[in-house]
């Protein structure tokens, strides 16, 4: 029987397979975040607050969301309680304490109702007792110290008409967004607000004056007035005409600060208009709708010092007349 010829072998090439790159496993915990900033209705400085007090935790232990115990945020809450070794003192003040293990708490119902997690941790963890805040109003002196160095700026109609506004209870972010069109002669409309608190608020006569003239001037260096050009700008040679940021208006308040020698902060300006209408006799109601309070816990603060001059006025009124006390 003859033999089989064997057929000659057939080479296939074989192409040289690259291993494909694993990629890190994804954070599901800042996933998690994501979905929970996404599912809210926040401003990009809101999402920003609440990241960033997530953000504590997520240093703090690496554990899963799903893994926290309530024994772990109690063990959370004492770090944040903590203290310096050198200095001694608290690393972080009750209030900062108090917004994070909030943000924490909020964000775990979240994840309950989500049904990400069967059992909420922080349910039994109790913020720190905050004092009633005061005030952090200018007396009168102090105000005129600043209108003058404001004038003594090497831009005095910009400077000067910003701090007035200021002065109207405006936060420095408003005042950042607000352009021409929110303007018209007489009152401003805040459109971008913090916590959406958008109104109107109405401008005394010389602030309109100061706010016109600070136009005209602006219109003259020849920035464009349109309605939707920002109503204050830069003039650095980098940024000139472009929107004045909050970095600008810190900026401004540190030249008055240099020339005054006053320790002061643009959100003082918002408590002075505000402390000042109580105290001159304005329905606290009404103060709180300019300023856009939503809160009267966080406007209280604003009518204490009116409530101490209306008692102190109560107390002499009805003792010094009938002598009827004997101290």
């Amino acid at each position: 029987m003859p033999s089989k010829s064997v057929p000659d072998p057939i080479l296939i090439p074989i192409e040289r397979v690259t291993a494909p790159v694993l990629s890190e496993p994804t954070d599901l915990r800042q996933t998690r975040i994501d979905e929970f900033l996404l599912a809210r209705s926040l401003s990009p400085n809101s999402q920003k607050a609440y990241r960033q007090d997530l953000n504590h935790f997520l240093r703090w232990t690496q554990t899963s969301w799903t893994a926290v115990t309530p024994r772990q945020v109690a063990q959370f809450k004492g770090y944040l309680l903590r203290k310096d070794l050198e200095t001694r003192k608290r690393v972080l003040a009750d209030s900062s304490v108090c917004r994070i293990l909030g943000t924490l708490k909020n964000f775990y119902g979240w994840l309950l109702k989500t049904r990400y997690v069967t059992e909420d941790p922080t349910v039994s963890i109790e913020l720190p007792k905050l004092s009633e805040p005061d005030a952090q109003n200018l007396p009168s002196e102090q105000v005129e110290q600043i209108l003058t160095a404001a004038i003594a700026t090497s831009l005095p109609e910009r400077n000067l008409a910003l701090v007035s506004v200021l002065l109207h209870g405006l936060r420095a972010s408003e005042a950042v967004n607000l352009n021409l069109e929110d303007y018209d002669g007489q009152r401003l409309f805040i459109r971008q607000a913090k916590a959406d608190s958008k109104g109107i608020v109405p401008l005394a006569p010389q602030t309109r004056s100061r706010l016109n003239a600070y136009l005209t001037w602006r219109q003259q260096q020849g920035h464009a007035i349109e309605p939707t050009s920002p109503l204050f700008v830069s003039e650095s040679r980098r940024n000139w005409g472009k929107r004045l940021s909050y970095d600008g208006i810190r900026k401004v308040v540190e030249t008055i600060e240099q020339q005054t020698g006053l320790s002061i902060h643009a959100h003082q300006f918002r408590h002075t208009f505000a402390t000042n209408l109580v105290l001159q006799g304005m329905n606290p109601y009404h103060v709180m709708t300019l300023t856009r309070h939503r809160s009267t816990a966080s406007f209280r603060r604003y009518t204490k010092a009116a409530d101490q001059v209306a008692a102190e006025t109560a107390f002499y009124e009805t003792v010094e007349p009938n002598n009827s006390m004997s101290i």
